[in-house]
């Protein structure tokens, strides 16, 4: 997965996967002769409690949490031959990540669920989510629970020319991960016929058998489309295909049970630009209904909302 140059792996300071996680990160630099920057983020204090006196001098709490948040980074950060940076700044902690990534050109986050998993979900881990969300480019969230799993799973999307490039990078993505972790590949794709259960209706007058040819006819598009996109990426071809009838997240979600995978490589699917509107359904079911490690990437041109409220509304905090 030579593609990452410079990537930023987000510390929370909480729990005992960070030590996973850097391992992990050191290992990615090492093979992607990539540059590392920890980056951890401590709460906001309100400017009228920030500063305390203490024995005549005057502290200010927020310098003094930095000041130990870089010596917990530094203290984590196993020997190695890969150099590393770091940075700990105060903030609301998803807004500072991808103002840094924004403003330095990360090319990957990676991090754990922030804060850890309260319930099988990366929907309790609010920060994960808005930077699953809205972060402009691939976040990798790390999570420990599948450490000993052997397989990666690879979330097609929809077979449209819009997709198209979109599936081919998770496809190269997914083949590099496996390639380089020696795991099976899994590809999966949820296909329905549109307004299946209109077409049922008596009052259209179509019978079983032709309902049942028209799905075949839909899912034989959709295995041409793969088949088109495992040519275009050879490193993929030797992929177990997944392809079932049903609502895209349900197959998804039934695949990684069956599979059990390392990590999930996924889209996530913006809409027309309007902002907000930064993921697509199916992502969004499925982000909240996983415990594993996912690797969730946008499409080309995402614009991250964060930072953009601020400039189209005078004093509006960015979200």
């Amino acid at each position: 997965m030579k593609r990452f140059k410079n990537i930023l792996v987000v510390v929370d300071g909480e729990g005992g996967e960070n030590r996973s996680l850097l391992s992990t990160s050191i290992d990615l630099a090492r093979r992607n002769d990539a540059s590392l920057t920890l980056f951890s983020v401590v709460e906001s204090v309100p400017e009228r409690r920030r500063y305390q006196t203490r024995n005549g001098r005057r502290l200010d709490l927020v310098a003094q949490m930095i000041e130990s948040r870089m010596a917990e980074l530094k203290a984590l950060a196993p020997q190695s031959d890969v150099p590393v940076h770091y940075e700990v700044v105060s903030g609301a902690p998803h807004v500072e990540v991808i103002e840094r990534v924004k403003r330095l050109g990360h090319d990957l986050v990676l991090t754990v669920p922030m804060p850890p998993l309260r319930q099988r979900s990366l929907g309790s881990s609010s920060t994960t989510m808005h930077l699953l969300r809205k972060c402009p480019v691939p976040v990798w969230v790390h999570s420990p629970l599948t450490a000993t799993a052997d397989s990666i799973l690879v979330a097609l999307g929809p077979m449209e020319q819009t997709s198209h490039d979109l599936n081919i990078k998770l496809l190269e993505l997914g083949s590099s991960l496996a390639l380089t972790s020696g795991s099976d590949l899994h590809l999966v794709h949820g296909w329905r016929l549109e307004g299946d259960s209109m077409i049922r209706s008596p009052r259209l007058g179509y019978s079983t058998e032709e309902v049942r040819v028209m799905g075949e006819g839909v899912r034989d598009e959709a295995d041409q489309e793969i088949s088109k996109l495992l040519e275009a990426v050879p490193s993929a071809r030797n992929a177990n295909t997944i392809l079932r009838n049903g609502p895209a997240a349900d197959v998804i979600v039934d695949a990684i049970d069956e599979v059990n995978p390392a990590t999930v490589v996924m889209g996530t699917l913006a809409r027309s630009g309007i902002p907000g509107y930064i993921i697509g359904n199916t992502a969004e079911r499925v982000l909240v209904n996983v415990d594993r490690s996912v690797l969730a990437v946008k499409p080309e041109g995402f614009v991250t909302p964060v930072g953009a409220i601020a400039a189209w509304h005078p004093g509006q905090m960015p979200y």
